[in-house]
């Protein structure tokens, strides 16, 4: 049987953002895209328990596991409960700490009002600019935009919360399994090559590979294929 690659959504909570990289993966594993219990009332520990529990059974150092912005951050965390399960750690965009504080502020206070219709036009149209800008073609726009329709406003703020609460920087060194940092030169919410560096000269056994034209959204950039990286391992930098 195929290892299994365990995929950990962003914000949206959805798993419906790894669209793009599942048909390539599946040449090598059971490709798991995670949708989380759409709740607004849990923590970080519930996030990772109900991880742990819909991958239990799994054979011992074989979970390729996948994390993506704020997924990356539930990524580390299951990775530090569960060390034993997992063969690789791949993170995209993400940060073990988010710096940008008063921007986080700003988008919790910000969630309730996306309830009205106008201002989610505005909104989805600031962020169709901003794809188009960083090369995502405008079938993957649509999509995007669908996806966005499934998220759950009280589970988003929740995890917007979780956000600001979040600091793995004194536990990075405990991440002893391969692990593949992916960041993007012209992303806008996470200050992403930064945060690889930084993760990269913590993790033990890590590699950064960097893309200067691309933005936080990695998975929906042409020519981006997580599976051409899986299983590359070693500690050196690549941009």
């Amino acid at each position: 049987m195929k290892p299994l690659a365990l995929l950990i959504p962003g914000l949206d909570g959805t798993g419906e953002m790894f669209y793009r990289q599942i048909a390539a993966l599946s040449s090598r594993h059971r490709v798991l895209a995670w949708k989380f219990s759409e709740r607004s009332s849990f923590d970080f520990r519930d996030l990772v328990e109900e991880l742990g529990e819909g991958t239990a059974g799994e054979e011992p150092g074989s979970i390729l596991v996948v994390g993506e912005s704020f997924g990356g951050t539930i990524a580390m965390h299951y990775v530090l409960a569960y060390p034993e399960r997992v063969s690789r750690l791949a993170l995209i965009n993400t940060f073990p700490y988010y710096r940008p504080r008063r921007r986080i502020l700003l988008g919790r206070r910000l969630v309730p009002l996306l309830r009205v219709k106008r201002l989610q036009s505005i909104k989805n149209f600031i962020v169709d600019r901003a794809l188009a800008h960083e090369g995502v073609p405008e079938e993957d726009r649509k999509v995007y935009r669908r996806i966005v329709q499934l998220v759950n406003f009280g589970a988003y703020r929740r995890r917007l919360e979780l956000v600001q609460q979040v600091d793995l920087r004194p536990r990075l060194h405990e991440i002893t399994v391969p692990t593949l940092l992916f960041a993007s030169g012209r992303d806008k919410l996470v200050p992403s090559i930064a945060d690889a560096r930084f993760m990269a000269s913590c993790i033990p056994d890590s590699t950064v590979y960097e893309f200067p034209e691309a933005g936080h959204a990695l998975l929906l950039t042409p020519g981006f294929s997580l599976a051409e990286y899986s299983e590359a391992t070693g500690n050196r930098q690549r941009s």
